[in-house]
């Protein structure tokens, strides 16, 4: 359902159309400098320090900087220590995560060895099984080699 909108009748498509853009337009602008307003003042009103303080701070971070651009043998020179140092702990921890993971490596296919060989040694015995099963005097379930017991009977009336 079409809602019946006065101003397009009254003007026309053409001016109904570019009002539209005008006020999006200034609609956006209106609100990006409220925005923009709001956070200064809340940015003013919140800050840790104040803006003498600041500034100050700035001003002695940029000093640093830009000794330290210069090749100066204050913290310029520390700096770079700093980050060799840094980068030289780096590299000592990385070889040390590599012989660990290295080991565990060593680890980890040990198991699988054992494993295997495990696997190996359960199938055996499940092949000697089978063949157990498969002798020819086993063939009729319901017979039994009555010798094993024999001799067994015999070695218990010597004693």
């Amino acid at each position: 359902m079409e809602t019946y909108n006065r101003d397009r009748h009254l003007h026309g498509v053409e001016e109904y159309e570019e009002q539209v853009n005008q006020t999006t337009g200034r609609d956006f602008s209106i609100g990006l400098a409220i925005g923009l307003l709001i956070g200064t003042v809340g940015g003013l009103l919140l800050a840790p320090k104040s803006g003498d303080a600041l500034r100050d701070d700035i001003t002695e971070q940029t000093q640093k900087l830009s000794k330290s651009k210069d090749g100066g043998s204050g913290e310029g020179g520390n700096f770079k220590e700093k980050v060799q140092e840094k980068t030289d702990q780096l590299r000592d921890k990385m070889e040390d995560k590599k012989g660990d993971i290295s080991a565990k490596k060593g680890e980890m296919d040990e198991k699988k060895r054992v494993k295997s060989l495990d696997e190996s040694a359960v199938k055996a015995q499940k092949d000697a099984i089978q063949e157990e099963v498969k002798e020819p005097q086993t063939d009729d379930p319901r017979t039994v080699d009555m010798s094993k017991y024999a001799e067994k009977l015999d070695d218990d009336k010597k004693k």
